[in-house]
């Protein structure tokens, strides 16, 4: 009994740290992508947000399987279930902005609006347009297909 309690308790403490390197694993992983897009944020010549720089890194890593997505998946979900807990620090800074709000309030969500609609047609009309491209060339891709068939038919 003593015995397999022992085996138990090993057993759950193996689990516990690997879940443990896990985490620091994934941690590690974030950190490093964070303190590069830092890094990269000073050097540009354009003010860039540091965590916009980092998104596109981390998708660039999963993309190319330099990161793979087993190796941040978990403290991912982990992130997006907290997420409206980060965003409070936001809502903090734009109650300290009130001023500039009341102010420019009209005009702020009308540029959100334009930039919102204008954002929306351009995708829709780039989606379009790579659909129709797609389209003509499967097109040809098919019609050659047939071709090569008719020639091959006529050989026999």
């Amino acid at each position: 009994m003593e015995n397999t309690q022992r085996k138990v308790n090993t057993e759950t403490k193996t689990v516990e740290v690997k879940k443990a390197a896990t985490f620091l694993e994934q941690a590690f992983i974030f950190s490093l992508i964070i303190l590069i897009s830092y890094g990269i944020s000073a050097i540009l010549p354009i003010p860039m947000p540091a965590s916009v720089i980092g998104l596109i890194l981390l998708f660039v890593a999963l993309c190319t399987k330099v990161v793979k997505l087993e190796q941040v998946e978990g403290l991912s979900n982990n992130l997006s279930t907290i997420i409206s807990f980060l965003f409070v620090p936001s809502g903090i800074s734009l109650i300290n902005s009130i001023d500039i709000m009341r102010t420019n309030g009209i005009q702020i969500l009308l540029i959100i609006f334009v930039a919102t609609f204008v954002l929306l047609a351009l995708i829709g009309w780039s989606a379009d347009y790579l659909l129709k491209v797609r389209r003509a060339h499967n097109a040809k891709k098919s019609k050659k297909v047939k071709v090569t068939a008719a020639v091959e038919a006529v050989k026999q």
